[in-house]
């Protein structure tokens, strides 16, 4: 049963979040997810596993730094091997933004240019930031914005220097058709602060502020719906990091106590429990703990060299492995 929301302590719940978990995309291959991520921008391969729903086996990849750390990581899930296809629009995560030092806009576009990556001709500035956009060979697009406030260990894999490194997960921007009432949810339900708009973007913070801490809104009125399935193309959701169960739990609490009672039960994800919800521009979004992580089954320093199953899976490893493309990092 829900917790009456003027029981639970608001400012406890805000301070819940800690940022950033990790994001979940549907690409294209396996092999060129791979290459985008640790060729061009330097981040580990952390985990080789697969997706934990349906039957079809399909990769689940996780990046991020060599630690692994909640805020570095972006997960995917290749499904060209299944043939679905995802269709981009409103109610998604549209730009996936990482955080690179002030000064490394023009180190990346010369990367960028050698390793044949789309990207956009113009630099752009916003919320006092120097953004590039660019793109995932699947579409999926990606600002690196300038920062000197993000100290978390650099991605320096394939020889990034440290001085131009990706550091994390800077911010997200969401594509919305109406901002109101998700304005009114990132306030009252979750406990971000709006610190500033822009033309049609709207720029949120946790209480401590800065990368790893930002969720931005474009407002676009005109911009038709996008799908939630799984699939290539879109980014299917974002996860904020808390602690627990017991975290999620209250927050779920909370949820319904407001009334936004799209929330699922806490799932088991092996190295983390999740539990989604969907606020009300539609975008799908997840609590995941970081009280498991990565060492369950590898330990620090060889992350991501093997593929892992969940005990549950364990005894289908070579089965589920014959019928996945092979990929080399």
């Amino acid at each position: 049963m829900a917790v009456p929301v003027q029981h639970i302590n608001l400012e406890k719940t805000m301070s819940m979040i800690k940022g950033f978990h990790h994001l979940t995309a549907g690409v294209r291959h396996a092999q060129e997810d791979v290459d985008f991520y640790v060729k061009l921008l330097g981040q580990s391969l952390v985990k080789k596993t697969v997706l934990l729903d349906g039957e079809d086996p399909i990769y689940h990849l996780y990046y991020g730094n060599a630690n692994g750390d909640p805020g570095t990581l972006v997960t995917s899930f290749p499904f060209r091997q299944r043939g679905v296809v995802a269709r981009p629009g409103s109610g998604q995560v549209r730009v996936i933004n990482y955080s690179v030092p002030n000064g490394s806009l023009e180190f990346w576009r010369a990367r960028f240019d050698a390793m044949n990556i789309r990207y956009d001709a113009d630099i752009v500035a916003r919320f006092g930031e120097r953004r590039q956009r660019f793109y995932h060979p699947c579409g999926i697009e990606f600002d690196l914005v300038e920062s000197d406030l993000d100290q978390r260990p650099p991605c320096v894999e394939n020889n990034v220097p440290e001085a131009y490194a990706v550091r994390g997960v800077h911010s997200i921007t969401l594509s919305l058709r109406e901002v109101e009432e998700s304005v009114r949810f990132m306030s009252e339900a979750i406990g971000f602060r709006l610190v500033g708009d822009e033309g049609p973007y709207h720029r949120f913070e946790t209480h401590t502020g800065g990368p790893g801490m930002v969720v931005e809104f474009f407002h676009e009125p005109d911009r038709l719906q996008g799908s939630s399935v799984y699939g290539e193309g879109t980014i299917h959701h974002v996860a904020f990091a808390v602690d627990t169960i017991e975290q999620q739990m209250t927050l779920k609490d909370k949820f319904m106590g407001l009334g936004y009672i799209d929330t699922s039960e806490s799932v088991n994800r092996n190295y983390f429990r999740s539990m989604y919800f969907k606020m009300p521009g539609g975008v799908i979004f997840e609590a995941a703990t970081t009280d498991i992580g990565f060492a369950i089954d590898e330990d620090p320093g060889h992350f991501g060299e093997e593929f892992q199953l969940p005990p549950w899976l364990v005894d289908r490893k070579d089965e589920l492995l014959s019928r996945l493309e092979p990929i080399s990092v």
